[in-house]
């Protein structure tokens, strides 16, 4: 199942709000983080490698950053038609000149 390391009102919300569009059965683990203000402290519960949110355990894959997980998520999940597949026109081209991403 998968597990979403969250904190109430953050940018994890989104990840919460993608979930829930998708229809995917999830958990959440409310996570202490350490704010920009000194507050708060790093969890060692939260497998973020700077302590933040939001992160992503499915399985044996943990996943961080918003960007990443919502690429991996409307990968995984594509039978619900949130993004563009690997390949489709409206993929970004993630790196011109190379070989990954379309051209």
């Amino acid at each position: 199942m998968i597990t979403l390391y969250h904190s109430k009102q953050t940018r994890s919300g989104s990840i919460l709000w993608l979930l829930e569009e998708l229809g995917v059965p999830y958990q959440t683990h409310e996570v202490e983080f350490r704010r920009m203000d000194g507050t708060g402290r790093k969890d060692p519960a939260n497998p973020h490698p700077h302590g933040k949110v939001p992160a992503l355990k499915d399985g044996d894959d943990t996943i961080f950053e918003t960007g990443a997980i919502t690429v991996y998520l409307t990968d995984k999940y594509s039978a619900a038609k949130l993004g563009p597949l690997p390949g489709q026109p409206k993929r970004a081209n993630i790196c011109p000149g190379c070989s990954i991403g379309p051209a």
